[in-house]
């Protein structure tokens, strides 16, 4: 059995596909499962030319979602630990090293530092500034809690595959946000977590991606994701933590008054802090990325 198994959901993305297997840690035999979510046929083929160079399973569904995608390699993984990359990201070099460093440790999630670049320009991007602020702020509360209970991604970290099988943790199936839940359970419901500050793993950030364009259906279900995880953070005791909704808040006006008021009467009921997150959402470069997002 492989120590490590890495899921990557794949949707029309072979080209940067090819950059993410080649940053793969071949040396150590991880199990590579790639699903394919309804992709051209020609994209499909050229993902499974790839499997001529790289040893990966290869599943494809027609489901329409990343959550249901990851979800189709957690039934095939059969690893110790589970690693999961988006399909336009990529490993860093150290990644071999962080994750032989840790293979054996007893903790149940291994959270590492992450990078980010834009795609077209090579540049240092924003998607790494989240990670940042949780380190910062678990330096701050000597305390790792922050990080279990606001890692809302499923890259950059190490996750013992027990403790989803055990715990029946799997990602939501919706348009946007389906590994947040996911990522704030595994953490919550960890017996013990673990940190190593080196960078693992490049986000990637590109304009044409899922991540970059939001319609309304994608922006509802990514606020109404949130609203889940907060309320989940309540009814375990950690209502100290919260994601922010004050993006969905502000955001919902573009999509008409009606759709903006439902939305303020969901947040205020279900017991949300409209201001957490008031100076990040208002950071030039933060403000600057929400006014791209125009309704479709």
């Amino acid at each position: 059995m492989s120590t490590f198994s890495i899921i990557i959901p794949h949707h029309n993305s072979a080209r940067l596909l090819s950059k993410l297997l080649r940053s793969i840690p071949w040396t150590l035999a991880p199990e590579v499962i790639v699903v394919d979510d309804a992709s051209s046929e020609e994209e499909r083929r050229e993902v499974k030319r790839l499997q001529s160079e790289y040893a990966f399973f290869y599943n494809e569904i027609e489901r329409h979602t990343a959550g249901a995608a990851r979800n189709v390699g957690l039934q095939l993984a059969h690893g110790e630990w589970l690693l999961f990359a988006d399909a336009d990201d990529y490993f860093l070099p150290l990644a071999e090293q962080l994750l032989v460093r840790h293979q054996n440790d007893s903790a149940d999630v291994v959270y590492f530092g992450v990078a980010s670049t834009y795609l077209q320009s090579g540049q240092s991007a924003y998607r790494a500034k989240q990670v940042e602020r949780l380190i910062a702020r678990c330096r701050s509360e000597q305390s790792l809690q922050a990080l279990r209970a606001l890692h809302t991604n499923p890259w950059g970290k190490m996750i013992r595959r027990s403790l989803v099988v055990e715990q029946q943790i799997v990602f939501e199936e919706i348009p946007s946000a389906n590994d947040a839940m996911f990522s704030v359970r595994v953490g919550v419901e960890a017996t013990s977590v673990a940190l190593d500050e080196e960078p693992l793993y490049c986000v990637v950030v590109n304009d044409s991606s899922m991540t970059s364009n939001v319609d309304q259906a994608r922006f509802d279900s990514n606020g109404q994701a949130r609203l889940r995880v907060n309320a989940y953070l309540r009814q375990h005791q950690l209502g100290a933590y919260q994601l922010s909704v004050l993006g969905y808040l502000l955001g919902s006006w573009k999509y008409g008054w009606r759709y903006g008021r439902q939305v303020w009467t969901r947040c205020c009921a279900d017991g949300n802090n409209p201001w957490v997150g008031f100076c990040r959402v208002f950071l030039p470069t933060n403000f600057y990325h929400s006014l791209k997002s125009r309704p479709k």
